[in-house]
């Protein structure tokens, strides 16, 4: 499969060399030092899976390529209309363009600037970063995707791709109404993220300071009130849901946008806390905590 990755960072990376192993055509699109040492060197993915160095196509635009079958895009959110803007010229009436992102708006986005048809929504469940130029960290478990439809269903495409994945050693699933799930995960960080970011703590010791862990509950209930207003899904008994979930994560987990945040690298809570706060304004709900966390943030976005 002829695939591009726009967007060579923790997931696209990680995505894009396990492709690449299992036999793909794959171009991984960076920029800075990190594309610097890819072209080099190749990119180095280092994981409980199994660690390699990919000796790949490394570019900062595609311009002169031949169309793909398959654009990931793993950009953060804040370059998303810019990542779609690369992904326009290399299109073909059935290249499917999958966004594995965090928020709930990006899809639309990639769907305003290249058509409906070529989206497919995706979630993330991994933790991994570049560790250092040319190099990608996968940290715990084994990754896990979801992917679909946005009308919410699993079309033929989706089969093929989850195919693809399995293929390469990708626990890839495709899944009816991803909607809902982007939401999900979308509620489940604004707290993670936003909690950690914001107390420059792991989330173990987040929960064992009751002035924290109620900060985290209530930001929690506000994206979920939200999510619920805004006809997403009842989502019932979520809030414990996510409780639980949280309480499950060792103790010193923290997020994407705390090891951002602590790298000195723009962060994403305007995707996150900050879309709480202006949904809050627009279905007229109350985010007190969300407010409190974005204040404090929003310099760093």
């Amino acid at each position: 499969m002829h695939i591009a990755i726009i967007g060579s960072g923790g997931v696209g990376g990680y995505l894009g060399a396990k492709l690449w192993k299992a036999g793909n055509d794959v171009t991984f699109v960076a920029r800075g030092n990190h594309l610097t040492v890819m072209q080099q060197s190749g990119l180095r993915l280092e994981s409980p899976e199994g660690s390699f160095t990919t000796k790949s196509t490394f570019t900062d635009n595609l311009d002169s390529f031949m169309p793909f079958d398959l654009i990931i895009i793993g950009v953060k959110s804040f370059d998303t209309e810019s990542a779609a803007k690369l992904a326009r010229p290399v299109l073909k009436s059935d290249t499917i363009v999958l966004s594995i992102q965090n928020g709930v708006e990006n899809e639309d986005i990639i769907a305003h600037s290249l058509g409906n048809q070529h989206v497919l929504g995706g979630v993330a469940y991994i933790f991994s970063t570049i560790g250092e130029p040319g190099v990608i960290r996968h940290e715990g478990g084994t990754g896990k995707f979801k992917f679909g439809e946005m009308d919410g269903t699993v079309s033929d495409r989706c089969k093929k791709l989850m195919q693809v994945f399995q293929e390469a050693g990708i626990k890839g699933d495709a899944v009816e109404n991803i909607t809902r799930i982007l939401w999900e995960k979308w509620i489940f960080i604004c707290g993670l993220s936003g909690m950690t970011a914001y107390a420059r703590m792991p989330i173990g010791e987040i929960l064992a300071d009751a002035s924290l862990n109620s900060m985290l509950q209530e930001v929690m209930s506000e994206a979920v009130l939200i999510s619920r207003e805004k006809g997403i899904d009842k989502f019932t008994n979520i809030e414990e849901k996510m409780l639980a979930h949280y309480r499950r994560l060792p103790h010193q987990s923290t997020s994407s946008m705390y090891y951002d945040l602590m790298h000195g690298k723009r962060i994403e809570v305007e995707a996150l806390n900050g879309t709480v706060v202006r949904f809050g304004k627009e279905v007229n709900i109350q985010t007190p905590a969300n407010e409190k966390i974005y204040a404090a943030l929003k310099q760093f976005a």
